[in-house]
């Protein structure tokens, strides 16, 4: 039999789909038919950088790639991140003869995850970094020539991306569309398609979809576009990010979530993660959180955190699950959505490890800088005269090396909070990464839940899926995690189809 190239294969393929209905979640009782508005080799839903490195491998190697995105823009959280990059491995570490490992990132990568998260997708991640760095060099994506020394590596390994998440997302999509690959925004996928043998073909979606903010539930509630259905010959792959911008979602798999802020993309809702459920994907992990804190935590240890009543309830020296943990549990319990206090004297807001930085927060009045405590008080709605008892006491503890919250104040460098000009900023814990997803297995393949093989032709990746991080995730990891999944998801859709 003479063999068929790739493209006389999809136009005989694509002839095949038209002429032939196929059948739609075929039973004995119920066998609908679609006829397919438009056939691809592979549908990419969502945008961000991990959709954007798997669409781009693909189309780079010829294949017939569609990427869909939901929202008005490109991009997504990726969009709005530093995307710091961890990479093991680099020119970078090799041109200043850093000594790393895969057992070493490894390493950190399981400490920070506490035993939560799934060790052979750590694996993945640590084993990848560097290919992934390579791909998306070859992207046009670029890169500072220093490395970062971030908390919880053991060793420099963090690139920092130039012009950040932005430009980056920019610079990869004129790639995808350079290499043949095309785009369709405010587009948003509706339901995975299945054939009668339980393989996903493709997926419905409605067109001139536009997202309203005022609903209280977007994918619920939202009936705007048109219905069309695209067939995937090869795969549908979920890029489809995390959940931290859906209050119901969020607060119905950890009540604590209720309260937290996120700066996160509009579109940051459970609809996708719903969606591959329905299809039989396994949702893990989705309790979990990962909080940043809008200020290096390592610097509360020189000022005080008062609650809406303006007294102190916590040690502030932690890092930021501890902090933003107790935090949300502690309005909970004084039953308040007031997001507490931080406040820096003179002394302390000179202390910090970054004074740049904090001067910074004050430029962008993130912190507010006041001349009496008098001020302060009435800018926040706090109570002056609890406030003053309360610093009484923290005074008191400095004196005698004794803070009623166990804080250690021989770490302080005698920051008290008697000096003026004051500082103070909210403590808002943000969510703005959820750790859980759909659960995958190391191709990126969906698994199902009910006998945990995967569900043919379906595959996610990035924050879409769970099980990577566990408890929390190593600072500059999401970006390695997004990548590497992206690109072997890729590979593995090539391989797997022998093209």
């Amino acid at each position: 039999m003479q063999k068929l190239s790739r493209r006389g294969f999809i136009k005989l393929a694509t002839a095949s789909a038209i002429s032939t209905p196929l059948i739609l979640n075929a039973s004995p009782n119920q066998t609908p038919k679609i006829n397919f508005d438009e056939i691809y080799d592979v549908i990419v839903v969502g945008s961000g950088i991990s959709g954007h490195i798997c669409a781009t491998y693909l189309a780079k190697n010829k294949l017939n790639v569609l990427m869909i995105e939901k929202m008005d823009r490109i991009g997504g959280n990726s969009a709005l991140s530093q995307q710091d990059f961890a990479v093991m491995g680099s020119d970078l570490q090799k041109k200043e003869n850093i000594q790393d490992s895969v057992e070493l990132f490894l390493k950190d990568l399981n400490k920070v995850g506490q035993g939560y998260n799934h060790k052979e997708q750590s694996l993945r991640l640590a084993k990848h970094s560097n290919e992934a760095y390579e791909f998306a060099k070859s992207c046009g994506i670029k890169y500072s020539d220093k490395l970062k020394f971030l908390g919880g590596h053991s060793v420099p390994r963090t690139i920092q991306t130039i012009g950040g998440g932005g430009q980056a997302i920019q610079t990869i999509h004129q790639t995808f569309l350079k290499e043949g690959g095309k785009f369709k925004k405010e587009t948003k996928c509706d339901e995975i398609l299945k054939n009668e043998q339980g393989e996903v073909i493709g997926i419905k979606v409605r067109e001139n979809y536009r997202f309203n903010r005022e609903l209280k539930n977007d994918d619920r509630e939202n009936t705007s576009g048109n219905a069309k259905t695209y067939q995937a010959r090869l795969a549908v792959v979920f890029a489809t990010g995390g959940f931290s911008k859906d209050v119901e979602y969020r607060s119905i798999a950890n009540p604590r979530l209720k309260l937290a802020y996120t700066p996160s993309n509009l579109g940051q809702t459970a609809g996708a993660l719903k969606i591959m459920a329905k299809a039989g994907g396994n949702p893990v992990q989705t309790a979990l959180s990962r909080f940043s804190f809008g200020i290096p935590t390592e610097d509360l240890i020189y000022g005080i955190i008062v609650d809406d009543r303006s007294q102190r309830f916590l040690n502030e020296d932690g890092d930021r699950q501890v902090l933003s943990n107790k935090i949300l549990s502690h309005m909970d319990t004084i039953n308040t959505t007031n997001y507490p206090i931080v406040i820096f004297d003179s002394n302390g807001f000179a202390n910090s490890h970054d004074p740049r930085r904090m001067n910074s927060f004050i430029t962008s009045s993130k912190m507010h800088k006041f001349q009496t405590l008098e001020e302060l008080s009435k800018y926040f709605d706090l109570n002056l005269e609890t406030l003053k008892q309360t610093i009484a006491k923290y005074e008191e503890g400095l004196k005698n090396n004794k803070d009623e919250f166990g804080k250690d104040l021989s770490k302080s460098k005698n920051s008290g909070i008697n000096k003026a000009p004051f500082y103070a900023m909210k403590a808002a814990p943000s969510l703005s990464y959820t750790p859980g997803g759909i659960f995958i297995d190391t191709n990126m393949k969906v698994l199902s839940l009910q006998d945990n093989t995967p569900i043919p032709n379906l595959y996610a990746i990035g924050e879409a899926t769970g099980g990577v991080h566990g408890a929390s995730r190593l600072t500059s990891c999401s970006i390695p995690d997004c990548m590497t999944s992206g690109l072997l998801c890729a590979k593995n859709i090539i391989n797997e189809k022998k093209i």
